[in-house]
């Protein structure tokens, strides 16, 4: 029996009430949670009795069938059908949940002659400025030996000091894991002039700004979370704001699981930088890595 066929033939034993709609329109709901408890009482019962309840299986099987009547029930009054929920809800999980392979995301890049090169080091050198501002400068480290600075160089831009100078950290982790940087394929001068639609709409200011806010949201739930040093999940009302920062742009494809991978992984990163100060980075969008090596020591 499919889902359809399920709701056609629950609908026919919906009851009427002496009650307006409206009220008939509650009960469903009601008698879903009324349902959802009866489930419980049946996993205390088998907590109590443990072998002793035989029928355990049995009478859960009922009490879930009837926790789907009154879902089907609730659905049919609002035109819903329960084989697209189902749908939707398996998408929304997969998205979720299912574990992927970073290197089966696409490289956004790699049909375009401004792509991020497979391999390559940043150098953070962290510095004492005036009035005591530490900054923190970006240094693209190219196979020809020169260096390259990226950007101005950056403060925390916190009345208390948070770290948040070396938040390009997470940049390049959205480079190595996910193939997708707007902000640090502008500090590399490797817009995609070459194609001037995907110029427009994925390498300038707004798609910028999206990976700006992902990277400060992210931030601000990290300090509420032990800066995810312990962390194995982000929670998912995160994950879907992220989602909903990048809807139609190009790394709107990424699921939140891979975003989860991503984010977890570059905080291990971050931490490190952080602990001494500054220090190389290697990131490889090609090998899907972003590795910290050493403190780079300029007086060699």
């Amino acid at each position: 029996m499919t889902l359809k066929e399920y709701q056609n033939h629950a609908t026919k034993t919906l009851q009427s009430y002496n009650s307006k709609d409206q009220e008939n329109f509650f009960l469903g709901y009601l008698g879903l949670a009324g349902e959802a408890g009866s489930v419980l009482t049946t996993l205390k019962k088998k907590i109590r009795d443990g072998n002793g309840f035989g029928s355990f299986k049995e009478r859960l099987e009922e009490e879930l069938g009837d926790v789907l009547w009154y879902i089907s029930s609730i659905a049919s009054h609002n035109g819903l059908n329960l084989e697209d929920i189902a749908r939707k809800n398996l998408s929304k999980t997969q998205d979720r949940f299912e574990e992927k392979d970073l290197h089966k995301i696409a490289r956004f890049d790699e049909h375009y002659p401004e792509k991020f090169p497979d391999s390559f080091i940043v150098d953070f050198i962290e510095e004492k400025k005036m009035n005591d501002f530490l900054e923190v400068k970006m240094i693209w480290e190219k196979e020809n030996g020169e260096r390259i600075e990226l950007g101005d160089p950056l403060t925390d831009n916190s009345r208390m000091p948070n770290d948040y100078r070396y938040h390009d950290v997470f940049h390049l982790g959205h480079i190595a894991f996910l193939g997708w940087s707007p902000v640090v394929r502008h500090l590399m001068k490797l817009k995609r002039k070459s194609d001037v639609i995907t110029l427009d709409a994925e390498d300038r200011g707004r798609p910028q700004v999206a990976e700006e806010a992902v990277t400060l949201i992210i931030y601000n739930y990290a300090k509420a979370n032990g800066m995810l040093k312990e962390s194995e999940r982000i929670d998912t009302d995160i994950l879907n704001m992220i989602k909903q920062l990048v809807i139609d742009l190009e790394v709107a494809k990424v699921s939140s699981f891979q975003w989860e991978i991503a984010i977890l992984k570059s905080y291990k990163v971050f931490h490190k930088v952080v602990e001494n100060k500054g220090g190389r980075v290697l990131v490889s969008p090609r090998d899907r890595k972003l590795e910290y090596i050493e403190r780079h020591n300029l007086n060699k």
